[in-house]
C-alpha cells in the first residue's frame, strides 16, 4: 500500500470528523418508510424538518462491519478483479448521449449497437478491467432500456460490469438476467460479476426510487457503490475539501443503511466531485479539481479500509485531440498514484456526453504507459547490472550484443502499440496523423477480436 497522496492519517481524521458533524447536524432528507425505520431503530433521530440525523456511533459501527474487499468474477465464474484498497482498475463510462459514427465520422445519437461495438472493442484492450455501457441508446424503449444495455454488455465482454439503472424494476430485471448467466441467484451471490451504480441526490437527499434500489441490492447481496454527483459550486461546496466532506457523508449514509438491512452488503465508497465551470455551468470531466478529489477519496478509502470509486481518462474536449490527451492522461496518472480502486469514465469526451472508439484505443495506451512509469523500482543484482557494465566498458562494446539486453528489454522498456510513431526522420513521408492511426487500430480490433462466447 502506498502512502496517501493528499490526506495523511491526521488529515483524513479531520475530514472524517467533519463528515460525522454533517451527518449528526444536517443528516439526510429521506423519502422511504422502511429506510426511515431502519435508521431510527438503530439510534438516528428525526428533526422537525423531517431530516434523519445520524449519530457518530452508527457511522463507526457501519465502518467497522463493512467489508474491506469484493472479489469480482467474470461471467464464467473465474476470479477477476479484487476490489480493495491498494489495487487500481480502469473501466469505461456509461450513458453517453452521443457516439461518433465509425463510418461517417459524424456525431450522432447513441444506439444499442454502440453498446455492443464499444464494449467489444474495450474487451480487446488490456488496459480496461471492467465495463460500463458507453452509450444511452435512443432506439430502445425507456422501460426496457437498462436491461437491454446490460444484456448487450454481457454478450460482448467477459470482464466484470458496472451497470447503471434508474428504477427498481431495472435492478430486478438485471438481477434476473445476471442470475441466469451465473447459474442461479446463490451462484451470483457467491461469484458476482456485476456491480450496481447507485447514487443519492446532492446535497444529502435519498429519494424513494434510489433508496428502493439500495435496499434491494443490500437484501440480495449485489455489490454496489453509492456515489453522489457532489460537484463543487452547484450540488456541493465550491472547495474540493468541502465537496469531499459532503460526498463522503452521502456515501456513508448509504453504507449505514445498507448494513442495517444486511451486514453481508459489499460496498464501494466514494463520490463524483468535480468542478462546475462558472461560465458555461458545465460539470468538467477534465478538470484538475476532479482528479484531485479522486485522490482524496482514495486517501479516505485507505483511512476507512474500503475500496474507493474514482474517475480517470476523460476529457471535456469534443475531439480526440491534444486537450483530450492532456486531461485524460493526467486523470490516469492520478488514479494510479493515489490507488483509486475503480477508476471509471475512461474514454469519455465532451464532458460525459460523447464516446469515440478511437479514444478507447488511445487511453488504453495511456494506461499501459502510466503503469510502466510507476512500476516499482527493482534493485536486484540483475537490474543493477554491475557485472554487465564492467564487461561492456572493458571491451569497448555496445550493450546490444549482451544476453542481458536480449533477456530483459521487453520488461525494461515500454512496448508501444503500433499507432505510436517512432520512425526515423528519413521515413517521415510515410507517417500518418494520430486520428488516422487510431481509426486503423479500431478497425483492426473490431475485425480481429472476438469476445469469449456466452455459454
Amino acid at each position: 500500500m502506498k502512502r496517501p497522496l493528499f490526506l495523511s492519517t491526521e488529515k483524513a481524521a479531520r475530514v472524517h470528523a467533519a463528515t460525522v458533524q454533517v451527518l449528526e447536524k444536517t443528516g439526510v432528507l429521506l423519502d422511504h418508510s422502511e429506510a426511515e425505520s431502519l435508521y431510527l431503530e438503530a439510534g438516528a433521530t428525526k428533526d422537525k424538518e423531517g431530516r434523519i440525523l445520524i449519530p457518530r456511533h452508527m457511522v463507526e459501527e457501519a465502518l467497522e462491519k463493512a467489508h474491506a474487499e469484493i472479489q469480482m468474477y467474470d461471467r464464467d465464474g473465474e476470479a477477476s478483479i479484487l476490489v480493495r484498497d491498494g489495487n487500481t482498475y480502469f473501466g469505461t463510462g456509461s450513458d453517453a448521449l452521443y457516439n461518433i459514427d465509425r463510418k461517417s465520422g459524424e456525431r450522432r445519437c447513441s444506439t444499442l449497437s454502440d453498446v455492443a461495438d464499444n464494449v467489444r472493442i474495450a474487451d480487446g484492450l488490456k488496459g480496461f478491467d471492467f465495463m460500463m455501457s458507453m452509450a444511452l441508446p435512443n432506439d430502445v424503449e425507456q422501460h426496457r432500456l437498462y436491461p437491454a444495455v446490460f444484456t448487450e454488455m454481457v454478450k460482448n465482454t467477459n470482464k466484470p460490469i458496472v451497470t447503471t439503472l434508474t428504477t427498481l424494476e431495472d435492478i430486478k430485471s438485471i438481477h434476473l438476467i445476471a442470475s441466469m448467466v451465473a447459474g442461479g441467484e446463490q451462484q451470483l451471490k457467491e461469484k458476482p460479476f456485476f456491480l450496481a451504480y447507485l447514487e443519492p441526490i446532492s446535497p444529502l437527499k435519498m429519494d424513494n426510487s434510489g433508496t428502493q434500489r439500495l435496499l434491494y441490492c443490500a437484501e440480495n447481496e449485489i455489490p454496489f457503490m453509492y456515489a453522489a454527483g457532489a460537484n463543487s459550486g452547484t450540488g456541493a461546496p465550491i472547495t474540493p475539501e468541502g465537496g469531499v466532506v459532503q460526498g463522503t457523508a452521502e456515501s456513508l449514509a448509504g453504507l449505514i443503511l445498507a448494513m442495517l438491512k444486511n451486514e453481508a452488503t459489499k460496498f464501494v465508497y466514494g463520490a463524483n466531485t468535480s468542478s462546475v465551470d462558472m461560465k458555461s455551468m458545465l460539470v468538467c470531466y477534465g478538470a484538475p479539481e476532479w482528479f484531485k478529489t479522486v485522490a482524496m477519496y482514495a486517501d479516505m478509502g485507505k483511512y476507512y479500509n474500503l475500496p474507493s470509486w474514482g474517475t480517470a481518462g476523460c476529457s471535456d474536449a469534443f475531439f480526440v485531440d491534444a486537450q483530450a490527451a492532456m486531461e485524460a492522461y493526467e486523470g490516469i496518472l492520478f488514479a494510479l498514484q493515489s490507488e483509486s480502486t475503480l477508476a471509471h469514465d475512461v474514454g469519455y469526451l465532451a464532458h460525459g456526453e460523447l464516446y469515440d472508439a478511437r479514444m478507447l484505443v488511445l487511453t488504453d495506451a495511456m494506461i499501459g504507459r502510466a503503469k510502466h512509469i510507476l512500476k516499482a523500482v527493482d534493485l536486484s543484482e540483475e537490474n543493477l547490472a554491475v557485472d554487465v557494465i564492467n564487461e561492456v566498458a572493458r571491451c569497448d562494446d555496445l550493450y546490444l550484443a549482451q544476453p542481458h539486453t536480449a533477456e530483459r528489454f521487453r520488461e525494461s522498456l515500454w512496448m508501444p502499440p503500433t499507432f505510436i510513431e517512432r520512425r526515423k526522420t528519413e521515413d517521415r513521408e510515410n507517417a500518418s496523423e494520430l486520428k488516422d492511426l487510431l481509426s486503423e487500430a479500431v478497425d483492426r480490433i473490431s475485425t480481429s477480436h472476438k469476445p469469449k462466447a456466452l455459454a
